[in-house]
């Protein structure tokens, strides 16, 4: 059998294709020296393409074995490719398993053959949807270096209406609307947003969402103002605990407290202040006229004889003579509650006198009254 001499390579489409022509001298069927892939083989006689499997048999990545012996004088060009040169241009498959796939539907597959989100890999979906699945780790990382701002955009239609991002090394949420909005499962939709240019944090539905649950509670509550009840004008707007300390004032006279125990507590709801506690007397000279003690509040404005107290001694400190009992007049805008002693015929006497000054005694002491503050 003849051979073929002559042969020359070239290379094509940017290195991806090979050509390589053969002159042949005499009869040959054999043609050699070759680097393809199989399936991936052209071969053209006298300018004419020859059918794979029919025309020729290419098995073997190295020869092409012709059906019908080529003659002298043929020209026989193969157009081949490299096993190492399957990937497309700027893509370097270096693995040992599938990488990429395009299925007939045009969605692109990496490091998986089939498509859905249960499917740990990659998945561009041909109508855009990008589907990611890990196991054991993050489906995704994204890295803004240097500056602060924007890490994700979210637009409709085009137009950015919020984003996710950093702000002073601070992770961030923003809306570009009017509004935030979270929603559970139910459509019930809690809203971050603008009222008539008032910033408010409510839920889309009125009555029907609870702030924290029995068994998982908010700890402490810290507000600057208040808490509106319903849309009438019952705002709590206050709540204190403290401790003040006593003063007995008298007409004439004085009445001596000591030091030591003339602490009383109040406790301030709103505009309601409840005192109580117990002073120590420990001495009288003389006293007359008016009893009164300072208040931790000034009185609320038009709420004259609006306060109630009850005032009751061990041993003799306090002589109450024929009164039954003691009450307080608390005059409007003052800072003191007058004391009076109550008799059985409804009439009524400040009189300091009622402190004999005795010895030491314990004095108890609790009223209520509104204030303007």
């Amino acid at each position: 059998m003849a051979g073929y001499i002559g042969s020359k390579a070239s290379v094509v489409s940017s290195g991806v294709e090979h050509k390589k022509t053969f002159t042949i001298t005499g009869a040959t069927t054999s043609l050699t020296g070759l680097n393809y892939t199989v399936g991936k083989v052209h071969v053209f006689q006298n300018g004419v393409r020859l059918v794979d499997g029919t025309d020729y048999t290419a098995t073997n990545s190295t020869t092409i074995t012709l059906t019908v012996a080529a003659q002298n004088g043929d020209n026989v060009v193969v157009i081949s490719q490299a096993s190492y040169q399957v990937a497309l241009s700027g893509i370097d498959d270096q693995s040992n398993a599938t990488a990429i796939t395009i299925d007939s539907n045009e969605n692109v597959l990496i490091t998986k053959t089939a498509t859905g989100i249960a499917t740990v890999g990659s998945e561009l979906k041909a109508t855009g949807e990008l589907l990611a699945t890990v196991n054991n780790d993050a489906c995704a990382f994204l890295n803004r270096k240097s500056s602060d701002g924007d890490i994700i955009n979210l637009r409709k239609d085009g137009t950015t209406v919020g984003s996710i991002g950093t702000d002073a090394s601070r992770f961030k949420i923003k809306s570009n609307s009017v509004a935030l909005y979270l929603e559970n499962e139910s459509n019930k939709q809690l809203v971050w947003g603008n009222v008539s240019g008032v910033p408010y944090f409510y839920p889309q539905s009125d009555n029907d969402t609870n702030i924290g649950y029995p068994t998982q509670r908010f700890k402490d509550l810290y507000l600057s103002g208040g808490i509106q009840f319903d849309s009438r004008s019952n705002k709590l707007d206050d709540y204190e605990e403290g401790e003040f300390d006593a003063v007995f004032d008298t007409q004439s006279g004085s009445i001596t407290l000591n030091s030591s125990f003339n602490r009383l507590a109040y406790v301030k709801i709103g505009k309601l202040v409840t005192i109580s506690g117990r002073v120590n007397v420990s001495g009288a000279s003389n006293p007359s006229g008016y009893l009164r003690i300072t208040l931790p509040f000034t009185v609320q404005a038009g709420t004259d004889h609006s306060g109630y107290s009850a005032m009751h001694a061990s041993s003799h400190a306090v002589n109450l003579g024929s009164g039954i009992g003691t009450f307080w007049e608390v005059a409007t805008n003052s800072a003191y509650a007058y004391y009076n002693i109550l008799y059985a015929n409804a009439s009524w006497v400040s009189d300091a006198s009622i402190f004999t000054g005795s010895g030491s005694q314990w004095v108890y002491i609790s009223g209520t009254y509104l204030t303007n503050q």
